[in-house]
């Protein structure tokens, strides 16, 4: 592998310094239907560190600040455990969400497979990542690639040799100059900022950082119900992300709800890679997204569920037209 060095953009060096504080370790669990060996997946791995150069690199930090640096990278870790009970993966993944990358010369990822025993049983793969190189884009990118080099090593396909793709820039320095510039944004963000109420965070009062711990709640979709969402959010004028906001929503006003309208904040990850210049492929791997902050959404007693998942697609798109994420990446407050 050639050496690849740069140095940490904005939102990468965010992700870093929350790395620090222990929070925003991405981790990511796939459920694998028949047979997979753990000599295929370690083939496979090797194939994908080599293909993406964010999966090559660790942390080195110089005078001027934090790099990535390949020189001396090691290979992704594999960690191979027999899968003993059903809820077992789902339990790591929320050990790995709790363990912070130990630096060195290690790549700022790792793998766990948990490993079926039987033909047809499900196996499972929870990729961790340092929060600097992925985005939920990414994490897909990954397993699309890790799941096709298996696919075709168990198949015996010959394979060429994997090509590193190019080490992109910062996203500051990706993104459309005239979206940076938007006159407009100055104003929105005033406009938006006074719709949003302090928020009540109740855990704060409740607990100590140190006894505070993720879990993770899963639900599964099954191919069918996925289609048959998307087309009911087309046919509702929508999207699926629209959908799940509102169904999130609708769940913790369930929770709360006092028999008055309820006010409650939602954020999303939004995906920039249409708006760099030139627009950057879903092919590539990185930190290539943003945040909205927190969207405020008003639930009453007779709220609708339709018309709750169209609020909630038309606020994340006016947010983007507006180009208030951009215009964070650019502004002073976020350099420092």
């Amino acid at each position: 592998m050639d050496s690849l060095n740069r140095k940490l953009g904005l939102i990468e060096n965010l992700f870093e310094i929350l790395h620090d504080l222990g929070a925003m370790i991405d981790v990511n669990f796939a459920r694998i239907e028949g047979p997979l060996t753990p000599d295929i997946l370690r083939q496979a791995l090797n194939l994908v560190q080599k293909r993406h150069p964010m999966l090559q690199v660790h942390l080195i930090e110089l005078a001027d600040g934090l790099y990535f640096e390949s020189e001396g990278t090691q290979e992704i870790p594999l960690r191979v455990i027999d899968k003993q009970h059903e809820n077992q993966g789902i339990e790591i993944a929320e050990d790995e969400l709790h363990q912070k990358f130990s630096g060195g010369l290690t790549p700022l990822c790792r793998v766990t497979f948990l490993h079926s025993s039987t033909s047809n049983g499900v196996s499972e793969i929870i990729a961790t990542f340092h929060h600097a190189i992925t985005d939920g884009m990414s994490c897909m990118r990954f397993f699309d690639d890790l799941l096709s080099y298996c696919q075709q090593i168990a198949a015996g396909d010959q394979i060429g040799e994997a090509v590193t793709m190019q080490l992109l820039p910062p996203l500051e320095t990706l993104l459309a100059s005239h979206l940076s510039r938007n006159n407009n944004v100055e104003e929105t963000q005033e406009q938006s900022s006074q719709e949003i109420l302090p928020p009540k965070l109740i855990i704060e009062d409740e607990a100590p950082a140190s006894d505070r711990r993720t879990r993770l709640l899963t639900r599964i979709l099954s191919k069918e119900m996925t289609m048959m969402l998307r087309i009911r959010c087309r046919q509702e004028e929508t999207t699926v992300h629209g959908a799940l906001c509102a169904a999130i929503l609708f769940g913790a006003a369930k929770i709360a709800f006092t028999g008055t309208p309820i006010h409650l904040s939602c954020g999303s990850s939004v995906n920039l890679r249409k708006f760099c210049e030139p627009e950057v492929s879903n092919e590539y791997m990185g930190c290539l997204a943003s945040f909205t902050g927190s969207i405020l959404h008003t639930l009453k007693k007779k709220t609708i569920f339709w018309d709750l998942a169209r609020e909630c697609k038309s606020k994340v798109s006016n947010y983007l037209d507006r180009g208030i994420s951009i215009k964070q990446l650019n502004s002073e407050e976020f350099r420092q």
